[in-house]
């Protein structure tokens, strides 16, 4: 490749296996430094090295997450690349301008790849070439069915450091089509978008969350934090109707599901990957079923750095309960954060912990 630099994980991650980019994204590079120069818009760049790589020609990144937003902007910072050709879109707008070229990392989610696919179609011109990235062990042949609904031409690179490029061309004119979808869950109907996690049924995790809420008497303040579609604080808004309730997610397509679910004039939503928008000493309880993997990887630095964060947005009797697999084993990590944690449930997969701010020694537990 051309270029020299230096792209790293934001924020830096304490398992020092793990890079900010795979040989799937160097072979995407490699596509986009044998094509033109005109306008191109890029997908699901989680760390910056697409965008990168792409300057300075003129970039949309249509990216769902905020954390790739922060991401990509401190790696542009790190290497002096300007902003000026650079712009994050929504998923959910069109471009500002049609454009010939795309480059995607496809997603774990198929739903998601599927709906990036259809904001590529409705944004670029008819001649236009989509280059797919994604490592060869990831692959399933849903990725060819998929890309055939909305490509004339569907074909793929050979294999290079375990990496293949789908190349998908000559977008066709398809019929509207919405990307939102209903789950049932008890008597409500829940909707999220594609993409969004858990799209078949609400999360067995989040079910055993709900099914065993022990939150404290009297709740004024609550906090969802990773609220997917808005199912936990949907629960809790039964249970405390006048609490103010804030919902934060990393994923905008995710926040916007919660707004389709969770209503009220007390009920505030943030697209953030961290807790930078609540007031610290602010919240009597905060619930959490809370993300530990970016797409195929495991990293508990994500959900460590989220439960300190929480520490300080708690008042000093207020609760935070959270559920997680039984591997991940957290209870030693949120002991060193919190002045009490308690194991209240747990079954052969899943784990409920209560964690307080202080611990009052003359209460029972």
């Amino acid at each position: 490749m051309s270029k020299t630099l230096s792209i790293v994980r934001v924020p830096e991650s304490t398992n020092n296996s793990l890079r900010a980019w795979s040989a799937a994204d160097e072979l995407l590079i490699h596509q986009l430094e044998e094509s033109d120069t005109s306008p191109l818009v890029i997908y699901n760049d989680s760390f910056g090295y697409l965008s990168s790589h792409a300057a300075p020609r003129k970039t949309f990144a249509a990216l769902d997450a905020k954390s790739q937003v922060k991401a990509t902007l401190e790696n542009f910072s790190n290497n002096s690349i300007s902003v000026d050709h650079f712009e994050a879109v929504s998923l959910l707008k069109l471009l500002s301008e049609k454009v010939e070229i795309g480059l995607m990392k496809i997603p774990k989610s198929l739903e998601l790849f599927e709906l990036f696919l259809s904001h590529f179609v409705k944004n670029s011109n008819k001649d236009a070439t989509l280059f797919c990235g994604f490592m060869t062990r990831n692959f399933t042949k849903q990725l060819l069915e998929i890309g055939a609904e909305y490509f004339e031409e569907v074909e793929q690179s050979l294999s290079k450091k375990k990496a293949r490029v789908l190349i998908l061309r000559k977008p066709k004119v398809v019929s509207e089509k919405t990307m939102i979808k209903s789950i049932e869950f008890g008597e409500s109907e829940i909707k999220q978008y594609y993409g969004v996690f858990s799209s078949h049924h609400i999360d067995y995790a989040t079910q055993f969350l709900i099914e065993n809420l022990e939150p404290p008497e009297e709740v004024k303040s609550v906090l969802d934090l990773a609220s997917g579609n808005g199912i936990i604080a949907k629960e809790v808004q039964q249970l405390f109707p006048d609490a103010d309730i804030a919902l934060v997610d990393d994923s905008q397509l995710a926040i916007e599901s919660s707004k389709l679910n969770v209503k009220g004039e007390n009920v505030s939503f943030f697209h953030n990957n961290n807790l930078e928008d609540i007031p610290s000493n602010s919240l009597d309880y905060v619930v959490s079923n809370p993300p530990f993997h970016i797409e195929y990887e495991i990293d508990i630095s994500l959900p460590l750095r989220l439960f300190r964060a929480v520490e300080k947005k708690l008042v000093n009797e207020g609760k935070f309960q959270l559920v997680a697999n039984s591997h991940l084993n957290y209870k030693p990590h949120l002991e060193k954060i919190f002045k009490r944690v308690s194991v209240v449930f747990d079954n052969d997969k899943f784990v409920v912990y209560s964690c307080y701010k202080r611990w009052d020694k003359n209460q029972e537990w």
